[in-house]
């Protein structure tokens, strides 16, 4: 499946701004990380695939590229959390917990206020979107996302 610019999750510490003003397309980054979550998307700019795994904020593709690509890797790798969106299980009244059973911040949570089966709620302060939940999703329900208010629900 062709996936246009905009859909693309680009690398912790990096922009969609750093990469198109400064990546030259030479892949260093995409071969140095130990996941292998890291592709070439457009004009073999570096970009992420969650169904391949999680990121572990390991640093490698930032300490790979020459360029003025990343920001220093101190800093947070972006402000980018999992968002549960309404295609979830849970939501349809069928219990699934495979995302917070497989997160490792234990960012997600069944709230069970919300009946029938409850609902997943998203730790926005300890969720660091690093995808882990995301291939784990039956029904694709998962997106790692710049918050929004509506989004935060936990």
């Amino acid at each position: 499946m062709f996936r246009q610019r905009s859909d693309y999750q680009r690398p912790p510490w990096s922009t969609e701004s750093s990469i198109r003003n400064a990546c030259i397309g030479c892949r260093r980054c995409i071969e140095a990380c130990p996941e292998g979550i890291l592709f070439a998307g457009y004009a073999d700019t570096p970009a992420i695939d969650f169904e391949l795994g999680e990121c572990t904020f390991c640093g490698a593709c930032a300490e790979a590229c020459d360029e003025a690509v990343f920001a220093e890797i101190t800093a947070e790798p972006w402000d980018q959390i999992a968002v549960i969106g309404s295609g979830c299980m849970q939501a349809a009244g069928i219990g699934c917990q495979l995302c917070t059973d497989t997160c490792p911040q234990t960012a997600l949570r069944l709230d069970l206020s919300h009946r029938p089966v409850g609902r997943i709620a998203v730790n926005a302060e300890a969720c660091k979107g690093c995808g882990a939940c995301l291939p784990v999703c039956p029904v694709g329900a998962i997106t790692v996302e710049t918050p929004k208010k509506d989004h935060l629900n936990g």
